[in-house]
């Protein structure tokens, strides 16, 4: 039911093209880029369109979120690996609200006096649809634990889950050399070992724009990386997203650093710029020439300190993956949380207590593996 404030807002479904970029994208905050009207309209191209949910009010744009419907397979998507030991409804299906294979998912919503209201209307509205939909409730995956804890406030009927964590930076004024005062003597030794051996291998760095040509190679690198890994997404995977990007535009607020060995690629970084914030998306390596030349950390995390720095941004976020490397290089590690809308109450839901206790076993866990690099964020969950 929608609020006196709220009680003439509407809300719909449509595709991204439907809506206006600059109500969108001033609704998306600087850390939550895959949710930008030129990411989601990438992936349209890509992928096929996907939904958007929206809220309109007298005013225009009150809030809105991209939908999906998860994996069906294991891996980041696939919801009944995320809660080990939990028991829950976790084989239903489930609406999924992000961008679609997003690790840092918002609810883009105004801010000020409408905001409260607008979050519970859309969290009631989006439990009503996934109902709709013979779904058993709605996952908003990967949020930052003090926005999910935000939406719950608002909205009867949710559970907050940790089940990830991602690592972020804020970039120091000196850049590289400014982070090696802070490191102590071990991590800052380490890091000059690996800078030394990066170059002793004959390696530079280069930064570039990304025209067809180095797509096409970054393509094959990134792809050569995810396959080491276990992912079977071809280079015609990778192409198709880049194809994507260049037809929403959103290519051009990447960047990518690049290790050169005489005429050849090595190695590639792609970054995004999204206001204030430079966001970590892809690595490729080619893995034919494996010398251990610590290219994936020059390119992902040391020079791109400076680089950082010299174009005014003031963080660097490098998604989920290698916490441990990434802490140990000055990076802060911070919680993320399923959000759970239901439409009603019932017995198969994990209890309020449940949850509470599955958190703090969460969080013990996080702080033996990381200890002091754990961000302030944390402290709600003990």
């Amino acid at each position: 039911m929608l609020s006196p404030l709220n009680r003439s807002a509407i809300p719909s479904v449509s595709s991204i093209e439907h809506i206006d970029q600059h109500q969108w994208d001033g609704l998306i905050t600087d850390h939550d880029f895959f949710h930008s009207y030129g990411w989601l309209a990438a992936l349209d191209h890509a992928l096929g369109k996907a939904d958007i949910f929206t809220l309109r009010g007298n005013g225009g744009l009150l809030g809105g979120c991209a939908l999906w419907e998860g994996e069906n397979k294991p891996g980041l998507f696939y919801l009944p690996d995320y809660f080990p030991g939990l028991k829950g409804p976790w084989q239903q299906p489930f609406l999924w609200v992000g961008a679609r294979r997003s690790t840092h998912n918002e609810i883009p919503c105004v801010r000020g006096l409408r905001r409260g209201e607008a979050l519970s209307t859309m969290g009631n509205m989006l439990a009503q649809l996934a109902s709709s939909r013979k779904c058993y409730a709605a996952i908003v995956p990967f949020m930052p634990l003090c926005q999910a804890l935000e939406v719950a406030r608002y909205c009867p009927n949710t559970r907050v889950l940790m089940h990830s964590a991602e690592a972020a930076m804020t970039v120091p004024r000196g850049g590289l050399a400014s982070q090696l005062q802070q490191m102590d003597y071990q991590r800052r030794r380490r890091t000059k070992v690996e800078l030394a051996a990066f170059s002793r291998f004959g390696n530079r760095v280069e930064w570039r724009r990304l025209d067809d040509h180095l797509l096409e190679i970054a393509a094959e690198l990134i792809t050569n990386n995810r396959a080491k890994y276990g992912n079977h997404q071809n280079i015609d995977w990778m192409r198709r997203m880049f194809d994507g990007q260049k037809k929403s535009g959103v290519i051009d607020t990447a960047i990518a650093v690049i290790a050169m060995r005489g005429n050849t690629i090595l190695a590639i970084t792609i970054f995004y710029r999204f206001g204030d914030t430079l966001h970590f998306r892809y690595y490729g390596s080619d893995y034919l020439v494996d010398d251990d030349d610590f290219r994936y950390f020059v390119l992902s995390y040391y020079h791109s300190l400076d680089y950082a720095m010299e174009n005014t941004t003031r963080e660097y976020r490098f998604s989920i993956s290698s916490l441990r490397a990434k802490s140990l290089r000055g990076a802060e590690i911070e919680p993320l949380a399923a959000l759970l809308l239901f439409e009603n109450e019932n017995t198969t839901i994990p209890s309020t207590f449940e949850c509470e206790n599955y958190n703090r076993l969460f969080y013990h866990d996080y702080q033996q593996q990381h200890g002091s690099h754990l961000s302030p964020h944390w402290i709600q969950l003990n």
